[in-house]
C-alpha cells in the first residue's frame, strides 16, 4: 500500500492534549492511505500510555516512536533522527502533540491541490489560536481569500506567514534541509527555516479556511513558552534570526539579498534594544529604522541616553545580563 501522506508529530509532557491530536489525524476522511508518526521524548506524564493507545487501536495508520531518555535535551533533531527516516509518505504534514486538526478534510484538500499543482512545494492553511490561560481564541490570519505565498511574507517571520500545523508540504523539500535550517536549529527553532525553503524552491498556497488550532502557553516547560517577556530567550532567538539570515543569503538572488539585508538590519536593531546598546540605535545603519518606531520607543530611547547610569541600574535590576 502506498502511502501518500506521512504525519508528523513529536509529544513531550502532553498527556492533556495528545489524544485530542492524535484523534484529528486517525479521524481524517481521505481516499488515500497516509500514516501517523508520533514520537515522545520520554515524557514523565502518561503522553507515552496514550499514544501506545492509539498505536494499538490504528495499528495500520499510527506509528510510535517512544525514547526512554529525552532527547531534546541533548541537542538532537528528533525529525532528523527518528521521523524523517520512518516516515514513507509522498507529502509531509506537520502538527505538535499539544495542538491539533479541527477539519477532518483537511488532508484531502491540500493533497487534492499539490496533486493538480506540481510547480507547488506545500499548500497551507489558516489556524486558529487558543490561549490556553483565559481560553480566548482568534483566527491567525485575518486577510481574506486563498492565494499564495511570497518569499517575501515568510522573511518578515512566520507569524505573517502561516503555523506549522498546517503544512503539508512534498517530502523532498523537508527532509533535506538546507543549511540555513540547522542553524536556526541550533538556536531552538525551525518553522522559519522551513518556510523560507518551500517559498524558494516553489510557490506555496494559503487556504483561507481554518483547519487547526494552535494552542499558546499549553506547556510552561516548552523552549517557546514566554519567549516575548523572558530576556535570554528572547535574546537567544533574535540572535538565532540573525544567525539564520546571514546564512541564507547565499540561498537567494540578488533582489532577494536585498529584502534579507533589511530584514536582518530589523533584527539587529532589535537585538540592540533587547541588550540595552541605545548608542547604536541612533547611528546607522539602525538610524532610519528607529525613526520609524512608535512614539514610545524614540521617548524611551531618548530617556536611556539621558541619563545611561540610571538605565543600567535598572538593567541590572531586572536582570538583565548581556554576554
Amino acid at each position: 500500500m502506498d502511502i501518500r501522506v506521512s504525519v508528523l508529530c513529536t509529544a513531550y509532557q502532553h498527556a492533556d492534549f495528545i489524544r485530542e491530536a492524535l484523534e484529528s489525524f486517525v479521524t481524517q476522511q481521505t481516499d488515500f492511505a497516509f500514516e501517523v508518526i508520533v514520537s515522545d521524548d520520554a515524557s514523565t506524564d502518561g503522553t507515552a500510555d496514550i499514544i501506545r493507545d492509539y498505536a494499538e487501536r490504528y495499528p495500520g495508520i499510527v506509528r510510535p516512536i517512544l525514547l526512554t531518555e529525552n532527547q531534546y535535551s541533548k541537542g538532537v533533531n528528533l525529525y532528523d533522527k527518528y521521523l524523517f527516516p520512518a516516515a514513507r509518505g509522498e507529502y509531509l504534514a506537520a502538527c505538535e502533540g499539544d495542538d491539533c486538526w479541527t477539519d477532518p478534510t483537511k488532508l484531502r484538500r491540500q493533497v487534492d491541490f499539490l496533486d493538480s499543482h506540481p510547480d507547488y512545494t506545500a499548500c497551507v492553511h489558516n489556524t486558529v489560536a487558543r490561549f490556553t490561560k483565559t481560553g480566548e481564541e482568534r483566527v491567525l490570519f485575518e486577510q481574506s481569500g486563498d492565494r499564495d505565498v511570497p518569499f517575501s511574507q515568510v522573511l518578515r517571520g512566520m507569524s505573517h506567514a502561516f503555523h506549522t500545523s498546517s503544512i503539508v508540504a512534498r517530502r523532498e523539500y523537508v527532509v533535506n534541509p538546507p543549511d540555513f535550517r540547522n542553524v536556526a536549529y541550533s538556536y531552538g527553532f525551525t518553522d522559519y527555516a522551513v518556510g523560507l525553503w518551500l517559498t524558494l524552491n516553489g510557490k506555496v498556497r494559503f487556504l483561507d479556511r481554518p483547519m487547526s488550532l494552535y494552542r499558546i502557553g499549553s506547556n510552561p516547560s516548552a523552549w517557546s513558552s514566554g519567549v516575548d517577556t523572558a530576556y535570554p530567550k528572547l535574546r537567544r532567538f533574535v540572535r538565532g534570526e540573525i544567525a539564520m539570515l546571514r546564512a541564507l543569503k547565499p540561498h537567494v538572488s540578488a533582489g532577494q539579498a536585498a529584502l534579507v539585508d533589511g530584514v536582518l538590519l530589523e533584527r539587529e536593531y532589535e537585538l540592540l534594544y533587547i541588550e540595552g546598546r541605545v548608542n547604536e540605535m541612533v547611528k546607522p545603519p539602525y538610524r532610519d529604522i528607529h525613526r520609524r518606531m512608535g512614539l514610545s520607543r524614540r521617548v524611551s530611547t531618548a530617556l536611556k541616553l539621558a541619563f545611561p547610569r540610571l538605565h543600567q541600574w535598572y538593567r541590572k535590576r531586572k536582570g538583565f545580563v548581556d554576554g
